[in-house]
């Protein structure tokens, strides 16, 4: 009878930890953290926040290149291909004055909805979707300086994307807004102007910083309908980010934390649409990724809102943006 109690025992002791091993990368609040685990959210996030330390350590560097500024056309071809040509005194400092020498160029192409997301440069203007053939960042500096372009320059940037769509236009990056990055229709057409080739789109601009190919997504005639992140009470504004990834098109929504409700939550989106709600955030010294796949809901309701329950799990670094790699 003792045996058989002990077996029992020791049986029922390798199930709990069994049960316990499965669960050790679900969220459990840190208890070194001063004051338990921080469950508030912010009017303001400031930049010694978790969740910007986070977008900090998942952001992409630039590519680094440089050209010789003078009377001559200055030409740049990054590795992925996109290339870049300055006609002769392109540059000017602060003063106006035209820069010579040696320019250093910041270039960035973006193609992927997981870079669009490691960036935080989501596909919505004005909270309407967008559909992307490309974000494309351009910066150029002399000796550590922003430099700007000379008045009436235009110059040409050129970059494959398998077959072009025809509905693409221009758009420009509008960055007032850090927590809030806008896509603007193209501000100035006569010095601003996009060409689709059979392989390649072309764009001729004075425009510095973001630039993107983009096509607004018709929803005339579609249900629309806000998709809201489910999360436990840790995740908040101050240390979460998410977003809403389309599987079908080049798109992803940001989804921004309502303090009042305190969610994250995406605009109108169209229904019928199979999307990923991808949530990414920095607890203490742990990162935790959970993403949850659905389909948005058509509704008749006056204020349709759909739940997605996500359930973050700890993660690597490493693993988080190998992830995000594959969407």
């Amino acid at each position: 009878m003792k045996t058989k109690t002990i077996i029992k025992v020791l049986i029922g002791f390798v199930l709990f930890l069994s049960a316990c091993q499965k669960n050790t990368d679900i969220f459990v609040p840190d208890p070194g953290q001063p004051n338990g685990p921080d469950t508030a959210w912010y009017n303001v996030v400031t930049a010694t926040m978790p969740v910007s330390i986070l977008k900090s350590n998942i952001t992409i560097a630039t590519h680094h290149d440089s050209i010789i500024a003078g009377s001559n056309i200055a030409s740049v071809i990054t590795p992925g291909g996109l290339q870049l040509n300055f006609p002769p005194n392109a540059c000017i400092n602060n003063l106006g004055q035209i820069i010579t020498g040696k320019i250093d160029v910041e270039v960035l192409v973006v193609k992927t909805k997981g870079d669009m997301i490691r960036l935080n440069k989501p596909t919505t203007s004005d909270n309407r979707l967008l559909v992307s053939g490309g974000e494309i960042f351009i910066n150029l500096k002399k000796n550590g300086l922003s430099v700007q372009l000379a008045p009436g320059i235009k110059y040409n940037i050129r970059y494959s994307d398998g077959v072009p769509n025809p509905l693409m236009e221009l758009f420009v990056g509008d960055e007032t807004n850090t927590e809030k990055f806008n896509w603007i229709p193209n501000p100035d057409t006569a010095n601003n102007k996009l060409f689709i080739g059979s392989q390649s789109y072309e764009i001729y601009t004075n425009h510095l910083r973001w630039l993107n190919c983009d096509y607004f997504y018709d929803t005339a005639g579609i249900p629309r309908i806000t998709v809201a992140a489910e999360l436990p009470t840790y995740f908040t504004n101050a240390n979460t980010v998410a977003f809403t990834v389309f599987k079908d098109i080049r798109s992803v929504v940001g989804m921004y934390g309502n303090v009042n409700t305190r969610k994250f939550s995406t605009g109108k989106l169209p229904a019928g649409k199979a999307i990923t709600v991808v949530v990414i955030s920095k607890q203490a010294n742990d990162y935790y990724l959970g993403y949850e796949s659905a389909v948005t809901l058509t509704t008749t309701t006056g204020n349709p809102l759909q739940p997605v329950p996500v359930k973050p799990i700890k993660k690597s670094l490493p693993d988080i943006i190998h992830y995000l790699s594959t969407l």
